[in-house]
């Protein structure tokens, strides 16, 4: 049967040869993955090997961020965050979602970011999102 011809035919192979037929080599170190697999865009990934390209810690079990076309390397959410975020032009801090929230919120004003509750008006110090009771004409700090 061709079950039989089969394992006669991968009997006679060398060890390397049958490694070839049963495992995928690894995108990262070419070894053999001989436990799972982990893919990214359909290439194959040691557990080990599929690491922050910012921190090295592994990826395997948690949150990452993946390549796109302009920045191919892989990070984790906080090396992600501390490369890329926004930063408030008051007061330099980085424009971060909050607690449970998937995304940052942030104003943009005159191509310069800032936290929500940064932007102020430079006389008053009311928020210039939420405007002010008194009716003044308010304008942003002067980092704006």
């Amino acid at each position: 049967s061709f079950g039989l011809r089969a394992k006669v035919k991968m009997a006679g192979m060398s060890k390397e040869e049958l490694m070839k037929h049963v495992y995928v080599r690894c995108t990262e170190c070419d070894d053999f993955i001989t436990d799972k697999i982990l893919r990214l865009e359909g290439k194959p990934y040691h557990g080990h090997c599929f690491f922050c390209q910012g921190c090295q810690k592994p990826l395997a079990n948690t949150s990452f961020v993946p390549p796109t076309r302009d920045r191919p390397d892989v990070f984790c959410v906080d090396c992600y965050q501390e490369r890329f975020a926004h930063r408030c032009t008051i007061c330099q801090a980085q424009i971060l979602p909050e607690k449970g929230q998937a995304e940052s919120k942030m104003l943009v004003f005159l191509e310069k970011d800032y936290h929500v509750g940064c932007f102020k008006c430079k006389d008053c110090g009311c928020n210039l999102r939420e405007g002010n009771a008194e009716g003044n004409s308010c304008f942003p700090f002067q980092g704006a």
